[in-house]
């Protein structure tokens, strides 16, 4: 691993302790490090509480640089605010979870870390510069290149890879590979990171974020095909010899390719992310009357017949039903007491 601020190639070191088996890679140089996802907390072994889990909001402010994740084949690091705090900003990458810390900046965390929650002795970030060695058993010191893997960075978080198919890719032109998520099978690009999905996979797929609180938002997904449309130079996976066009996704400013004939859609790296946020977005705007209208629309779609199943139906009207109750809920403090009064009483 080299470093990201000097070049140097950087040090491997792993621990075995008191408290259990700790590695990073360290520059000798400037100081930096990079913590894998879960060895800051194992470093912060003298404070109590976790620290990691609540690093990730990310900080808007323009970096001037942009850094790659040193772990992931194809990654960014993004900028996050360390427990919230605006003047510590770490760099974390979204998709194998590590952590970037320039020189010096655990001895930052630690002053910080004084005030907010109980810390023993000096922390630990001089448990780094060999000060707390009596909680080491061992310690191995290796040239980082000699023990270097790479991660592969999956088109969804947290999807699984399975073997590659016989469809190509219709940006970078490889071959596309199988992939499971949330139990759901679908297609995707490991080199560009795109991800092809047959007519109602998205929906499908989209059901499945956030425990299904998204399931009832549907508008903007049957939408597709019916806005103005594109034709792109990009064949359909599915259709193989027809054009794909490009189609506005709802209100928001993303366009995705959508195959006229067989209805599949294509997603370049990201725009599932940026797809659902947009939904989350379009949910916490809503007002009351427009969320019971929707949800109003879901439940006559369910004695009607949509374009899903039965049951599939039944579980959207079920979630608008609920957002249409948490609005009341807010709405109407009493009902909250009433119905506080039931679960309790």
């Amino acid at each position: 691993m080299i470093c990201l601020n000097c070049g140097t190639e950087m040090m491997y070191n792993s621990v075995i302790t008191k408290h259990g088996n700790i590695s990073y890679d360290g520059c000798d140089k400037c100081g930096s490090l990079w913590l894998g996802a879960g060895e800051l907390d194992k470093l912060a072994f003298q404070v109590d509480g976790s620290i990691e889990y609540c690093s990730k909001e990310k900080d808007d402010q323009a970096d001037s640089r942009a850094l790659m994740c040193p772990r992931c084949d194809d990654s960014n690091l993004e900028r996050v605010r360390f427990l919230g705090y605006p003047d510590i900003i770490l760099h974390r990458c979204d998709s194998c979870g590590g952590f970037w810390l320039d020189g010096g900046e655990l001895n930052i965390i630690d002053e910080k870390l004084k005030k907010i929650m109980p810390v023993h002795g000096r922390g630990f970030s001089d448990f780094v510069n060999d000060v707390h060695v009596p909680y080491w058993y061992k310690r191995v010191r290796r040239k980082s290149d000699e023990v270097d893997f790479k991660v592969e960075v999956m088109p969804i978080p947290g999807a699984q890879k399975g073997s590659d198919t016989s469809d190509a890719c219709p940006n970078c032109g490889q071959n596309l590979s199988a992939y499971n998520v949330f139990g759901m099978e679908f297609e995707g690009c490991s080199q560009c990171k795109g991800i092809w999905l047959v007519k109602d996979e998205l929906r499908k797929l989209k059901n499945k974020v956030e425990h299904g609180s998204l399931r009832w938002l549907n508008d903007e997904i049957e939408a597709i095909g019916k806005t103005s449309a594109r034709v792109t130079d990009r064949l359909c996976v599915q259709c193989k010899t027809v054009k794909m066009v490009s189609v506005l996704f709802g209100k928001s400013s993303m366009i995705i390719d959508w195959c006229p004939q067989c209805h599949g859609v294509w997603l370049d790296r990201g725009e599932f992310e940026s797809m659902t946020e947009y939904l989350r977005s379009e949910r916490t705007a809503m007002k009351p009357g427009e969320v019971e209208k929707a949800a109003l629309e879901e439940v006559k779609r369910l004695w009607t017949g949509g374009p899903e199943s039965r049951l599939e139906d039944l579980r959207d009207s079920s979630a608008a039903l609920s957002a249409l109750l948490n609005v009341a809920i807010f709405e109407h403090p009493a009902l909250f007491d009433f119905l506080q009064s039931i679960r309790f009483g």
